[in-house]
């Protein structure tokens, strides 16, 4: 059987979902307006079960009698009181939980009420509401801001890539999960801009190449048009430009250019990172290595021009060394010359 807090989750999200109910929430309080009575009443049995402090106003603004939640006192408006969680950011609803992530919130754990299977990212925790769990975020990285072009204000580019990248893999378990289809579309879309070259002011995805290829404005959705393996393709190569903070901008620069390359013959972006994002992460891993390969040889050649030039200079050193010793010797053989003749002039015989 559901948890109240569970049962409650899954109603206001059902309400939103299908327009009966406007949802906000704050990382303090849940407020469901619009309510018809039916709604309404659904909800108070729910709430009384949960214990926290809650509120119910008429379309007046008055206290609404429970007894009478009828038609003639609708719209009805719930205001809820969260707890607080050390450490932690309570979450209720799927609304309350897009909210959140567009907010790019710092906080490093969250408690999300209807979530079954736990996931990571390299800088968030998303728990079961309640279970308590140590977390270390990952340490920052380069914001896809300082790599990817635009004009926007704001930018359409995430400033933080760490909380919209997983750990690992997402899996079945986590894919099944509406909570995580919910964090994965926004993911997704977050991904796919910080992995451009260029965001458009209308959103559009450029690729230098050459040739230069544009995708469609990442789109709610995005994640079921990639599918899981999809997914998990987008975040690897999200992973691989970004896990070095240092090496993040070559690395960009040649994800950009290789799926520039490979030309996909799709413009919607979903579609296009799903059937390449593979291949191009391939393609620019080995450009990366080639390239390292090329800084090892000059560096290589490198040093040898410079054993080479030392050498050198120890040999004129050497030299100038050995021509000094031997005018040295020379001027002393002369001096004592001079001294041993010396009596002779000063006493001739």
């Amino acid at each position: 059987m559901a948890s109240p807090l569970k049962s409650l989750a899954v109603a206001v999200d059902r309400f939103d979902t299908q327009g009966l109910a406007t949802t906000t929430e704050t990382p303090t309080a849940l407020t469901i307006a619009a309510l018809g009575p039916a709604e309404a009443q659904a909800l108070t049995p729910l709430l009384a079960a949960l214990s926290w402090p809650w509120g119910i106003v008429d379309s007046a603004g008055e206290i609404a009698d429970l007894a009478a939640l009828t038609a003639d006192y609708a719209p009805f408006i719930v205001t809820v009181e969260k707890p607080i969680i050390n450490g932690a950011l309570p979450v209720v609803t799927l609304c309350g939980l897009r909210a959140f992530l567009l907010e790019e919130r710092s906080d490093p754990v969250w408690h999300v009420a209807n979530l079954t299977t736990p996931f990571a990212t390299m800088a968030t925790d998303f728990r079961p509401w309640g279970t308590m769990e140590i977390f270390s975020p990952a340490a920052p990285t380069k914001s896809p801001r300082e790599l990817v072009r635009e004009n926007n204000i704001p930018p359409h580019a995430p400033a933080d890539v760490r909380i919209w990248m997983l750990r690992g893999p997402a899996s079945k378990e986590q894919w099944a999960e509406a909570v995580f289809q919910a964090f994965a579309d926004l993911s997704a879309q977050a991904l796919m801009r910080a992995l451009a070259g260029e965001i458009k002011a209308d959103g559009s995805l450029h690729f230098k190449g050459p040739p230069l290829t544009q995708l469609s404005r990442p789109r709610n959705g995005a994640a079921k048009e990639l599918n899981l393996q999809g997914y998990n393709d987008l975040r690897d190569a999200a992973a691989w430009v970004y896990e070095n903070g240092v090496e993040a901008e070559r690395r960009h620069g040649l994800f950009t250019a290789e799926l520039g390359a490979t030309h996909p013959r799709v413009a919607i972006a979903p579609l296009a990172f799903r059937r390449t994002a593979s291949n191009v992460l391939q393609g620019a891993r080995l450009a990366y290595q080639l390239s390292l390969s090329d800084l090892t040889r000059e560096a290589i050649k490198a040093q040898g021009d410079l054993r080479k030039a030392v050498a050198d200079d120890t040999a004129k050193l050497a030299d100038n060394t050995r021509q000094i010793a031997t005018s040295v010797a020379a001027a002393l053989a002369t001096c004592v010359g001079l001294i041993v003749t010396l009596p002779r002039w000063l006493n001739p015989v």
